[in-house]
């Protein structure tokens, strides 16, 4: 094994991707040769100097990294492929001659935000008088913070931390892990990015690419269109177009639907501007929702990075009392910040964080009268920025409202779905309408309603029974031409969440029918969790008045997450020429919860939320701190303090609970700082900057999202209490935190990060 190659997976060693086969390797060499040997501690020594170094523990004076840096550069040169002309240059003579005839070396200009963290070529550094460039050959590593690199033309590139990015040419970087955006002007593309499995090739596009810590790749695409290749073979998997979709695909091409990231692009130059503190270096970090408490009242709060995402809080909630700030010892933040005073009631003390508007009114309407493909056209009305995704490629679906389902399963047309996104809300009364016109169904059928699920482009037969479209309340329509009846579902055959039935349509319907046909399912959530209910419409469109086909029932699940319509299979033909949502709040309702349904989308899977508290000493309750949750009566994750001031955290997981606890006590009448992290194979607890607590075991329980996120209490008085204190600087995010990130956090806020 040359000195390359074992560099190569030493690297990969460190940062956890090496494969097995090559971890075999590798020990062999490491006990056979000696030159193996001393590369390994040279390479360790290394990488732990650097980590320290990020960590604020400055090793320069003490251990002489230059040297270990210059030689570790020495031995890349000598064992180069162009060895030979890189030791020819030495000669004064040939050196002249050829910078002579060299052309400009191409480079990317380096701009960061204050106080970020990051490596090139495995030197530390900061920008603050200096510039810096990257060049083809260089690898940047960002621990904590945001990078922009710009090519002359203007052209960009962004890295969120934690990141690995090497650059084997300047315009063909290679992502080893965390965020890499791209803004790329020129129509003909010219950006190449390779992931472990894929390489992703833009065209006049700006989209992001994300190598998570485990699982698929996964593309965001702002704008334009992409192509995804498979990294071995080359073979394209798909193009994506039109804009703002999000995607995780694997290496063999299977393809999920996401829910698309926050462009970075948007406020980067005022962040580069920012002087380093506290909010700049969070703001760095990219939290899905960030809100600082200054101006709790009687409207929403204000989420900082413009996500979307509000909250609102109790009117017995108080901002006016200091927050963290240079007084108590951190200069991180300015000495106007204010903080929210938690009363510690069980009846509405708390922040509602995420709380959507009212649902009210016409939230989609759609007469399809585009052209094309029906996957990815905006709605004619719309409640946020949701489109229709379909399932099958080449699409059933068109957006002049066609739909056709034909052929054999090996032509790729064998029916699917089409759904708009759509989470409901307690205290509404919801109207699904639909009218079909021209229905030949030749024995299949068409669906129509509310599901659990989110078409995937690369999915072909997500039809409402199962899979990733799994219908909840909803109704398949035949021509009635054949001997099959009509049916209205409550539930997705082969689901767990309940008894699945489907009823056939029953009065003047019944046995009567025709290919042009309305349909209709009104979904009321005015009583509540647990008691949400549907009941189904239907008409002839010939027929003035609609017809109850199915009487009201309560809801098996309540999981909902879309609505829209599928096809069985082949054989069937017809137009959609309108599909609709309205909502009407119930007079029945609690206002209050017309307002609760919190779209925060704190994910199973991964995450992480960060905030300041402080609790007064004599107080000795075991108190919530926050929860989140499916819904308002859910606390599947939780923090807590105990009497003792410990800081606990708690997260359901399906085989066993997790629960991890420090074994400091922090109710002591001071600011601490708390980060709460999770993923599929760690739970991290962070007090005042250093990880106090984790579990490393495989988490069972990763598929969901807690929707319901409040601050201050949790859904059930019989747990433990109500918060009693102050909480400032709320933040959370779709991915876990580094170390490093934490750490980071906590240094800005105490202000010595570069002073």
């Amino acid at each position: 094994m040359n000195r390359r190659d074992l560099e190569t997976k030493l690297q990969e060693l460190f940062e956890g991707t090496l494969d097995e086969d090559s971890l075999a390797d590798l020990q062999h060499e490491l006990r056979t040769s000696p030159e193996a040997k001393d590369a390994y501690c040279e390479y360790a020594h290394l990488e732990n100097g650097l980590q320290l170094r990020a960590d604020g523990i400055d090793l320069l004076h003490s251990v002489p990294m230059e040297r270990v840096i210059e030689r570790r550069q020495k031995r890349h040169l000598r064992n180069a492929v162009l060895t030979a002309a890189a030791l020819l240059m030495l000669s004064g003579l040939v050196a002249t001659l050829v910078m002579i005839g060299r052309p400009e070396v191409p480079r990317l200009s380096v701009a960061t935000t204050a106080d970020s963290l990051w490596t090139l070529d495995g030197t530390d550094y900061k920008l603050e008088t200096d510039e810096y460039h990257v060049t083809a050959g260089s690898t940047v590593q960002v621990d904590s913070g945001t990078l922009r690199l710009r090519f002359d033309s203007g052209d960009a590139m962004v890295i969120q931390g934690p990141a690995r990015v090497s650059f084997p040419e300047i315009n063909r970087p290679v992502l080893k892990r965390g965020w890499l955006w791209v803004d790329w002007a020129q129509p003909d593309g010219g950006i190449e990015i390779t992931t472990p499995e894929l390489m992703v090739r833009d065209i006049g596009t700006r989209f992001g690419v994300r190598v998570p810590a485990q699982g698929p790749a996964e593309i965001h695409l702002i704008d334009g269109k992409v192509e995804v290749f498979e990294k071995i073979t080359r073979a394209k998997i798909v193009t994506l177009e039109p804009e703002e979709r999000a995607l995780s695909i694997t290496g063999s091409g299977e393809i999920s639907g996401l829910e698309l990231a926050r462009d970075p692009f948007i406020n980067l130059d005022e962040l580069l501007a920012q002087p380093g503190n506290y909010t700049t270096t969070l703001e760095a970090q990219n939290p899905s929702g960030y809100w600082r408490l200054n101006d709790v009242g009687a409207t929403p709060l204000t989420n900082e990075v413009e996500s979307g995402v509000v909250g609102r809080p109790h009117k017995t909630v108080s901002a006016r009392q200091p927050g963290p700030g240079p007084d108590s010892g951190f200069r991180g933040f300015d000495e106007e910040n204010r903080a929210v005073r938690l009363p510690g009631k069980h009846k509405g003390a708390q922040l509602s964080i995420g709380t959507t508007p009212v649902h009210s009114g016409v939230l989609f309407r759609d007469n399809f009268d585009g052209k094309g493909a029906l996957d990815g056209s905006m709605p004619d009305v719309t409640t946020g920025r949701a489109k229709w995704v379909a399932a099958s490629s080449p699409s059933s679906f068109g957006a002049d409202g066609r739909f056709e389902g034909w052929g054999t399963s090996s032509d790729g047309r064998r029916g699917g779905s089409a759904t708009l996104a759509f989470t409901p809300v307690d205290g509404v009364i919801y109207t699904l309408d639909a009218s079909v016109r021209d229905l030949e169904t030749k024995g299949a059928w068409i669906a129509m309603g509310f599901a659990n699920g989110q078409s995937s482009a690369g999915s072909k037969d997500s039809r409402f029974l199962g899979g990733r479209v799994n219908g909840r309340a909803w109704m398949l329509a035949r021509d009635g031409k054949g001997s099959r009846s009509n049916q209205a579902w409550l539930g997705a055959s082969g689901t767990t969440g309940g008894t699945a039935d489907g009823i056939p349509w029953s009065g003047p319907l019944a046995n009567t029918l025709s290919p042009d046909l309305d349909l209709r399912i009104v979904l009321d959530t005015s009583g509540g969790p647990g008691h949400w209910a549907a009941t189904w419409f239907a008409k002839q469109a010939s027929n003035r008045e609609f017809s109850v086909i199915r009487e009201r029932a309560l809801l098996i699940n309540e999981s909902i997450s879309s609505v829209g319509f599928g096809l069985s299979s082949q054989g069937i033909s017809g137009t959609i020429k309108s599909f609709s949502l309205r909502a009407d709040p119930s007079e029945l309702s609690d206002p209050s919860r017309q307002e609760a349904g919190a779209p925060a989308r704190v994910a199973r899977k991964e995450g992480a939320v960060s905030f300041w508290f402080r609790r007064p000493p004599e107080d000795k309750r075991r108190e919530i701190l926050w929860s989140a949750g499916e819904d308002p009566g859910d606390d599947a994750i939780h923090a807590l303090l105990t009497p003792e001031g410990r800081v606990g955290f708690f997260m359901e997981n399906g085989r066993y609970d997790v629960l991890i606890t420090s074994e400091d006590r922090f109710a002591d009448g001071r600011w601490h700082h708390i980060v709460t992290s999770w993923s599929p194979f760690a739970v991290e607890l962070f007090l005042d900057g250093r990880l106090v607590a984790g579990d490393l075991d495989s988490r069972g329980m990763t598929q969901g999202v807690l929707s319901e996120l409040r601050f201050g209490a949790g859904p059930d008085p019989l747990k433990p209490m109500p918060f009693s204190g102050w909480v400032d600087e709320i933040a959370f995010w779709n991915r876990p935190l580094s170390g490093t990130e934490v750490f980071h956090q906590f240094k800005a806020a105490k202000g010595s990060l570069s002073r």
